[in-house]
Parts: C-alpha cells; structure tokens; sequence
C-alpha cells in the first residue's frame, strides 16, 4: 500500500509498505479520508514527541471502509463504513476502570506510535471504532474524532440554558464549539479570532458577535454587550495569550475552559484573588473518552454543518504540502481532508 511515513523531525516521504493484516480482535480499513490535525504538524516540527514513535504513519482523524475482520471479532462486517478512536488505552488502570481512558498514563494512540491514516490501509482493534453513515461523506467522518473531542468538553463545561459563551479561535476546533454552543439555549455567543476568513465563517455558522483580536480590543468589545462578563469561556486558539486576555472577562461564577493545545512549558498570568472574588472554575479537557459513538451520531444528524468546516480535500501524495497550508494558509483552509484517492 501507499503511505506517507514520517521518518524523524522535518521529514516524511511517501512510501510503498505491505498492507497490513488484522491480527485478532482488529479489523482493516480502507481509509476513505484522514483530517490533518495541528498535532501532526506538532510532531512533524518536532514540538511533540511524547508517545509518537518514529517511522510512523502520522493521522489519527480516520474514516475508512472495513475489508478485514480479524479472529474474534463479530460485531463488524466487511463493507460497513466506520470511524476510529484513535486512543488505545490498557483497560486496567484506574481511570480506564471509571471511563477515562483519556487519562490512562500508559495509552497508545494511532497515527503516533501506531500507524495512522496517511495511508491506503489501517488496522485498528475493533473496539475502537464507531459506524458512521456513508451519507455523511468524508468531511462527516474526518470529524468524528475532533467532534468527540468537543463533546467531551461541552459535557464537563456544564452548559447552563440561557447563558452567554466566547469562544476563542476559529479553527475547525473552534467551529465545531460554535455548533455545540450555537445549538444550545445561549443568548448570546461571543468568538474571537484573528483571520478574517475564519471569522466570517463563524458569523456565518452562528456566531452573534465576532472580534479580531489582532486590531481591536477584545475586552472593550466583549464589555461593550456584556458588562458583567461572560458565562463560559472556551479556548479553542491554544495561544497562551488570548488565554491571559480572556480570564478576566468571565462573569462572576462563570467558567474558563482550556480546550486548545497550548504549548508545553506556557505561562499564564492569572490573579487568583480575582478567582476568588467571582467564584470563577477553570477547567480543562482532553481526548475523547468514548465519545465517538456520539459524535457520529450527531454528525448524521445534519445538525453540524461538516460542509463548511473541511474547506479543502487534497491526495496522499500532499500531506506535507497540506501541513503547510494548515500553518501558512489559514486565511483559505479551516480543516484539510486527506485521500488516497486523491
């Protein structure tokens, strides 16, 4: 099979590897798309090397047909459509006993130390995929995972109806907030974010007031419609920055959540009498524990407008040309979609 290899910092080439087989309780897909993610480009710079495990096919956003079922699986045919939970986890630690495989310190994850979906094929256990409608295309299954990912936050968020809420970024991330949030009672729904194409597709998608970080000031205009603050704050940027400018404004017994991926090592100055004066929560979320099936589900459902997010779709043969333009293009691509089709 063709497969696009990440070799070791800076360098990946497109390869010819033996399809793989499905070993007992795995089945094989035919990938039919692959999302290209900030953590592949993370790992391809080198910024992230925890549990990636080089030469590796890089992407973990998969959705693929099965052509393979190994020994002792039964619950999957050949020929259903699904999409992966890249998370393998040990099943034994504490937090996989209390459905947090999330959290589970010894967990492996395809597309970082097992191969991923760069490529024609992929074998993964059984256990870690979620039938999804052939009806929702590609762009449906690529989300999938990110999707799972925001559910899980918007479940520990604890979104009260009638609330207000921010968002900050307008990536995919960022505008898959914007449906969960928009589609939830709020009244009103603040997102700020620095491309002025990412922003009118926030608008676009539900947003009641958008704010360019860059050339305005994103209290007085928060302030200016909400005095008091906002009820829920999401960081969807992974900019230490916006996180810094963006705590303050929380209304008092609000929320502030950290969804995007700062980078390691970040500082954050925060006044905690401040915390305390307003009795605000800071939380935080990762990965998706068992939130797939979910997430699949609600994609069917046309509720999350996929069409829009995943903006570009390219071939195998430019994953490291797409990464590129997830750095450098922002002002023309949200979510990239791979294909080996393509």
């Amino acid at each position: 099979m063709r497969a696009v290899v990440f070799q070791r910092e800076g360098q990946m080439e497109l390869a010819v590897l033996p399809d793989p087989v499905a070993a007992t309780g795995e089945v094989v897909l035919r990938v039919h798309a692959c999302g290209v993610c900030g953590t592949d480009v993370h790992i391809f710079h080198g910024h992230l090397k925890e549990g990636v495990n080089p030469p590796v096919v890089l992407g973990h956003e998969i959705v693929g047909e099965i052509v393979e079922v190994g020994p002792g699986v039964t619950q999957w045919q050949t020929g259903q459509t699904a999409a992966v939970d890249p998370v393998v986890s040990c099943g034994r630690c504490e937090f996989c006993q209390i459905g947090q495989p999330n959290l589970c310190p010894t967990a492996t994850v395809v597309g970082y130390s097992r191969h991923g979906g760069y490529a024609e094929y992929v074998a993964v256990p059984a256990s870690h995929i979620v039938p999804i409608a052939p009806k929702a295309g590609l762009k449906g299954g690529i989300l999938v995972e990110t999707l799972a990912c925001v559910l899980n936050g918007y479940e520990r968020l604890g979104f009260e109806a009638g609330r207000t809420a921010m968002i900050l970024g307008a990536g995919a991330v960022g505008l898959l907030w914007n449906q969960m949030l928009k589609h939830s009672p709020s009244t009103y729904l603040i997102q700020s974010e620095p491309v002025a194409f990412r922003r009118h597709l926030a608008a676009q998608l539900g947003a009641d007031l958008v704010i360019d970080p860059a050339s305005e000031s994103v209290a007085e205009r928060v302030r200016a419609v909400l005095p008091e603050g906002v009820d829920y704050i999401v960081d969807a940027s992974g900019d230490p920055r916006a996180v810094e400018q963006a705590i303050p404004l929380v209304r008092k017994r609000g929320t502030f959540m950290i969804f995007g991926v700062c980078p390691k090592g970040s500082e954050v100055r925060i006044d905690p009498h401040e915390i305390y004066q307003r009795e605000m929560k800071i939380i935080a979320s990762k990965m998706p524990p068992r939130k797939l099936n979910q997430a699949a589900r609600l994609l069917e459902s046309g509720k999350i407008d996929y069409e829009r997010i995943v903006t570009t779709v390219r071939g195998l043969g430019e994953v490291a040309a797409a990464l590129r333009m997830f750095e450098q293009e922002r002002d023309r691509h949200v979510k990239i979609a791979i294909t080996p089709q393509g």
